[in-house]
């Protein structure tokens, strides 16, 4: 049941196929002391248990009719039409400070019901999702959000005794997290700075974690493409304050078509957001592939290097460079805050060291150039005759950042 006012553990699920698997959670829920709220997304079977939002309401908020989308049958056109309805549930529920967290459960269907939840709710707050789908490609569930998943091994598919014993251990687990004490105060009241890493950049961004831990906050994100979303959506979120993006890879992925994308928008939120930024950027001499067999045909030719048997990785060319240089100027130009940047010029990375399999002076010297050529002037740009994992580059980039914090009346305790 919810009550009135207080924060509920909110379930959307199909209760036409899902409704005794959903009153078994409730119940486990309800006799923990825990409210809940029920979502039926459910289409064209009969629910099978009581929902606190019927479908028919739930239709209406994604700007459909129940019976229409009933009568044509035609589930697939209406799932999207559930899913928006549900967004503008959550968006209202949350508005009210009525969530307390979001528990998902069930096959395809119903993770993508969590998937549109679990990208509305903000980072911290719980979420999780009992699933078969927590074995495999979970990207396109669960997003860059801190979700727990629990592989739920048998389909969740009428109750039996395994299946009733995974519930409730997974009600059991959120209900702790729920309980889990608030962020300490001492940390939340500190700047806190946003760092990218990678594998091949990890020395020299632990030589800038190293210097800025204890007078700032410092969250890493590591560079695969979620990870770079994440800090984005940290920033927008006001829980970032200021960037070192030391690991700017993302965007060879997204310009030459690796698996590490971050998509278009990487680097633009600290512009458009006025928080301070130094960008540091490692690792733009490798394209990310997975194990060799993944590499597309079309990059045969081109030199490689195995970071693990799960990683393969391929030299950017002179040409490549430049256009993630003019990536990167393009939205380093839009700063409405201060923005730097540093060139180590001894490499850009581990591998791109002389000696090292992906060191190409050339290629690199061409990134240089084309982003010092297309940059506002008015950014500076400062050149360290040093390799990017040296500290005199990771001394220069922290010294420019904290003296950025410093001057910028944007950053303050939060």
């Amino acid at each position: 049941m919810t009550v009135p006012g207080r924060p509920a553990v909110v379930i959307a699920a199909t209760l036409d196929t899902k409704s005794t698997e959903v009153a078994f959670v409730r119940r486990e829920f309800e006799r923990r002391g825990m409210a809940v709220t029920v979502i039926d997304c459910g289409i064209l079977g009969e629910p099978g248990t009581e929902a606190t939002f019927t479908r028919a309401a739930v239709a209406r908020a994604g700007g459909g009719d129940i019976a229409a989308m009933r009568a044509s049958r035609d589930r697939a056109s209406a799932i999207p039409t559930m899913i928006r309805g549900l967004e503008a549930i959550l968006l209202d529920l949350q508005g009210k400070a009525q969530i307390a967290g979001y528990f998902g459960l069930g096959g395809g269907t119903n993770a993508a019901l969590a998937s549109a939840a679990f990208a509305l709710l903000p980072f911290g707050q719980p979420k999780m999702l009992v699933s078969t789908v927590a074995c495999g490609n979970t990207r396109p569930f669960i997003g860059m959000k801190d979700v727990v998943l629990v592989h739920s091994v048998v389909d969740v598919l009428g109750l039996n005794a395994f299946l009733e014993d995974v519930l409730a251990r997974a009600v059991s687990a959120f209900c702790a997290m729920l309980d889990s004490p608030a962020e300490k105060p001492e940390r939340a009241s500190r700047v806190c700075i946003g760092m990218t890493t990678f594998g091949s950049t990890t020395e020299g961004a632990t030589i800038a974690h190293d210097t800025l831990v204890g007078t700032y906050d410092i969250l890493s994100f590591h560079a695969r493409g979620i990870g770079g979303e994440a800090m984005e959506a940290f920033v927008r979120e006001g829980r970032v304050h200021a960037v070192l993006d030391l690991t700017t890879t993302e965007v060879a992925d997204e310009l030459v078509g690796g698996i590490c994308s971050a998509g278009p928008n990487r680097l633009s939120a600290a512009s458009e957001m006025g928080v301070p930024q130094v960008v540091l950027p490692g690792a733009i001499d490798m394209v990310n592939f997975g194990p060799p067999a993944t590499v597309p045909e079309r990059f045969k030719h081109r030199t490689f290097t195995s970071h693990t048997p799960h990683a393969t990785l391929m030299r950017t060319t002179a040409d490549e460079n430049v256009a993630i240089a003019e990536f990167i100027a393009a939205k380093l130009n839009r700063a409405k805050g201060p923005a730097a940047v540093v060139l180590p010029l001894r490499g850009f990375s581990a591998y791109d060291i002389a000696g090292g399999p992906f060191f190409d002076p050339d290629a690199d010297a061409a990134f240089c150039a084309a982003l010092t050529a297309r940059l506002d002037p008015a950014i500076p740009v400062e050149r360290v005759d040093a390799h990017i994992n040296e500290r005199v580059v990771i001394d220069r980039a922290t010294r420019l950042l904290t003296n950025m914090i410093s001057r910028s009346n944007r950053v303050e305790a939060p």
